[in-house]
């Protein structure tokens, strides 16, 4: 490699070909203790993430494989009691989602997410024995209460350790592996209703949430040993992968990277984050975004009222696993993509396009099934634009731990809160397949996501966003406690890695 001089006068090599691909596709970290560091972490805490997301997913998508596969007939479903269901799951999501959120930085990330995850768990497997809709009713809410810490739990914890150009390939392919879990939902149905249907007196779908609990005991229970909490208050019980050294290395990078770690929460931090423009302006597109992803969820009950499948249970629970195939395919391009360009906008503003054609495609809701099924598979394209806007968010909002945690819980909060009686309203279960207004307003819903985008890059760099800068060693004006952001995601700064709100930069690492 040729050598190449960076600013403070330090010697730098030039990556060759190879380096630069490696860079893009994972990382190519040049200090070999940082690059140990970061593979220890990604064998402990990527690992625990991915399983506990995949787990959260096979919970969730059981319910539409189960009713696609007896459940409705066997506790007598009727009317819009399936929307109703999905609704009460989403109440307790969107009830659990900023208390959860912030119980995970109070108490602890590695005691409170698996606790969560042990009790749901528990709850999933009692699914099988409800002997009516209210039954599972009650049970999805509290599950759906438990399972809202998750997703923007883990988030923040993986924003606590993982530097710019790493997190935004880890937090899609974190994402990523809720298609994995429905995936699997679908292929372990097929193959327990092929094999289990009728053993020992339980139907097949019975044994799906079953076997479930099965599969995500375990994970559970492990993730009070992989989750580290953050690099200043470690989970003790993680040090057998994280050495002192590694403790060390994690705080000097977030450092580096301008992320601050917890002080605690104090009415201050959550006046300061929530009157600042950030969470209320990504508010929009995420919300967007949530209730527009919902659009594919209903692929399995156009192919159950379709005569070609309607019989065939095995086909209704497989043929949707494509579409989740295509999903993981383009989080892994849009994940390696947003990383190599050192930005995140181009990624939110260019994936929002398929899901947009494919939403106006069922819109029209052509006779050709192939054009349906096109409609359908484009709409899984847009399960990693939200992840990448989280990512994002997480970068914004990096110099505080609690300020981060506050808006990711918001974020989610808001979104979740519309979701609970969005589908309702736009996807009754008694217009299925064909929905008057669904996948127009779905539609409706992409096109303001992607129309959002630049409104937001236009706010980066004319508005402040606050900081949470030491007292001690400021003046403790309030200009002092902003800055702005002309170069936030500029073009000039695409050889760059955003560090941090002040819109500084580090050479990438």
């Amino acid at each position: 490699m040729s050598q190449a001089i960076v600013p403070h006068g330090e010697v730098r090599q030039k990556r060759t070909l190879w380096g630069k691909i490696r860079r893009i596709i994972w990382d190519d970290i040049e200090d070999p203790e940082e690059r140990a560091f970061v593979r220890r972490l990604d064998c402990g805490l990527m690992t625990i993430a991915m399983l506990g997301y995949f787990v959260k997913y096979l919970s969730q998508a059981n319910v539409a494989n189960a009713y696609a596969s007896g459940m409705k007939e066997s506790l007598g479903f009727t009317g819009n009691e399936y929307n109703t269901l999905l609704t009460m799951f989403t109440v307790g999501y969107v009830i659990g989602q900023f208390p959860g959120t912030l119980a995970t930085v109070r108490i602890s990330p590695s005691i409170w997410l698996p606790t969560c995850e042990v009790v749901w768990t528990a709850l999933v497997m009692a699914c099988a024995a409800a002997k009516n809709v209210h039954t599972l009713y009650g049970l999805r809410f509290i599950i759906g209460l438990l399972e809202a810490s998750a997703y923007p739990g883990m988030l923040w914890v993986l924003g606590s350790w993982y530097g710019p150009a790493e997190l935004g390939k880890r937090v899609v392919m974190f994402q990523a592996t809720s298609s994995v879990g429905t995936m699997f939902s679908g292929y372990l149905q097929a193959a327990v209703h092929s094999g289990l249907n009728g053993v020992g007196g339980l139907t097949g779908w019975q044994y799906l949430f079953l076997m479930d609990g099965v599969i995500c005991m375990p994970i559970a229970i492990a993730g009070y040993f992989l989750i580290p909490d953050i690099p200043t208050k470690p989970n003790p019980r993680a040090r057998w992968y994280l050495r002192d050294q590694d403790i060390k290395m994690a705080i000097s990078r977030m450092e580096r990277y301008k992320r601050a770690p917890t002080k605690g929460f104090t009415i201050e931090i959550f006046k300061k984050t929530m009157t600042s423009w950030v969470p209320w302006t990504f508010f929009i597109p995420y919300t967007c975004f949530v209730v527009g992803l919902g659009s594919y969820a209903y692929m399995n009950l156009w192919l159950k009222a379709t005569p070609q499948w309607k019989n065939n249970i095995t086909a209704i629970n497989v043929i949707p696993t494509g579409g989740y195939g295509l999903s993981i395919v383009m989080s892994l391009i849009y994940a390696w993509t947003s990383d190599a360009l050192n930005t995140r906008w181009p990624i939110c503003f260019i994936g929002g396009f398929p899901p947009l054609v494919g939403n106006i495609i069922l819109a029209v809701w052509p006779s050709a099934n192939s054009a349906k099924f096109a409609g359908f598979f484009l709409n899984f394209t847009a399960t990693p634009i939200g992840a990448i806007m989280l990512a994002w968010v997480n970068e914004i909002m990096a110099a505080s731990g609690e300020a981060r945690a506050i808006t990711i819980g918001f974020l989610n909060t808001a979104a979740y809160t519309v979701n609970a009686w969005a589908p309702n309203l736009i996807f009754p279960a008694s217009q299925a397949p064909h929905y008057k207004a669904g996948y127009k307003v779905t539609a409706a819903f992409f096109a303001i996501w992607i129309i959002s985008i630049p409104i937001i890059i236009v706010l980066l760099r004319s508005l402040p966003v606050p900081t949470w800068i030491d007292e001690s060693v400021h003046s403790g004006k309030e200009d002092d406690n902003i800055e702005k952001h002309p170069d936030l995601e500029s073009s000039l700064n695409r050889s760059m890695v955003v560090a941090g709100v002040d819109g500084k930069a580090t050479e990438p690492q």
